[in-house]
């Protein structure tokens, strides 16, 4: 389950890409993803595939909003058993926080996580696809299906203050106004939807407590299934950490509430170290922050936790084989002879 995603996630795929110009069966066997991915809702299929199909999707027909279209048409129901816990929860707090903790039985490239304070709240939105970077249509696409599910939920009164997104502002925001319907910034720090905190409160009309219940025992017994996955949890909590400049095997411990021996002991059963996923982590940052092509260097220093902007430009060199600012001017040129190449295409599953 650790890559792979329902085939609901593609739900609508075949009309948006016909729609767009596209030949959708074409594309993907270009992803090297089945035809039924289209007719079986249930059919679980690679994550890194889903992420390419619609990265690959936008540039081909030049649909800067791709993601969002997909998500211009879902509904509950495309959840599977996850719409059950949803719709039965007695608040939109507890659906959120349910969302947050069952998301990753429907598609495991997503990782919603909520961030309650007294005023406001985020549900931060996180994707987990592929090597790290830049997943702008899938990203955008989990938080307009996010979006759209808790509208259904509130019988349409759930308005968020406003939408952050980590990437850049798109050319035109005609579908995104017409499909997330509420303010946007762009260039942020987090991918989150933004709420106050007292409008969590709203009762969800259509709850069923006690078949909630019911379904969660059902959803418990699947996550354990899974196993606690400690690594997935520490490269979230190490992504809170890592602006404070306090990013410590034994803060990242504390966190999550265990001793740092038994973390190490954790990690080390995935090949991991906190050392490791902490460098990791950076990597994906670092790129998802130049690739924004907005933020200073010394910004996106402070972000990952380097004391100054020199040390940042050593670690990156070291990490990468190139200075930061030679590797924005590549990406840059990379981009400018985009359309002239095509997307590196997943590889196959064995």
């Amino acid at each position: 389950m650790g890559n792979l995603t329902r085939s609901a996630s593609l739900t609508d795929y075949e009309h948006v890409a016909r729609a767009a110009g596209l030949d959708p069966l074409r594309m993907l066997k270009l992803a090297r993803l089945p035809a039924r991915a289209l007719d079986d809702p249930n059919l679980m299929i690679s994550i890194d595939s889903v992420g390419w199909l619609l990265e690959e999707s936008a540039r081909l027909s030049g649909q800067e909003a791709f993601g969002l279209l997909l998500a211009e048409t879902r509904s509950l129901s495309n959840f599977g058993m996850l719409a059950l816990v949803l719709r039965d929860e007695p608040t939109v707090r507890a659906a959120m926080h349910s969302f947050a903790r069952y998301m990753r039985l429907h598609n495991a490239g997503v990782q919603p996580r909520v961030e309650e304070g007294a005023e406001i709240t985020l549900l931060h939105v996180e994707m987990q696809i592929g090597r790290g970077g830049l997943w702008r249509q899938a990203t955008e696409m989990s938080v307009g299906i996010g979006i759209r599910a808790l509208r259904t939920l509130t019988h349409d009164t759930f308005r968020p203050v406003k939408i952050s997104f980590s990437h850049q502002r798109p050319r035109s925001l005609e579908v995104h106004r017409r499909v997330l319907g509420t303010p946007m910034d762009f260039s942020q720090e987090v991918t989150a939807i933004v709420c106050r905190s007292r409008d969590l409160d709203k009762p969800i009309p259509a709850a069923d407590p006690k078949l909630s219940r019911e379904v969660k025992r059902w959803l418990d017994m699947q996550l354990a299934e899974l196993g606690d996955q400690p690594l997935d949890r520490a490269r979230q909590i190490i992504k809170i950490l890592l602006p404070t400049g306090a990013c410590t095997v034994e803060r990242v411990a504390e966190h999550l509430g265990m001793h740092r021996r038994t973390l190490n002991r954790h990690l080390a059963a995935s090949g991991e170290s906190v050392t490791s996923v902490v460098g990791r982590v950076r990597a994906e940052l670092a790129e998802e922050y130049l690739s924004g092509g907005t933020r200073k260097l010394y910004e996106v220093a402070d972000l990952l936790g380097f004391g100054s902007g020199a040390d940042f430009s050593r670690w990156f060199r070291t990490r990468f084989g190139v200075p930061p600012s030679e590797w924005v001017a590549r990406r840059r040129e990379d981009a400018a002879t985009e359309p002239k190449e095509p997307v590196k295409r997943p590889r196959a599953r064995r």
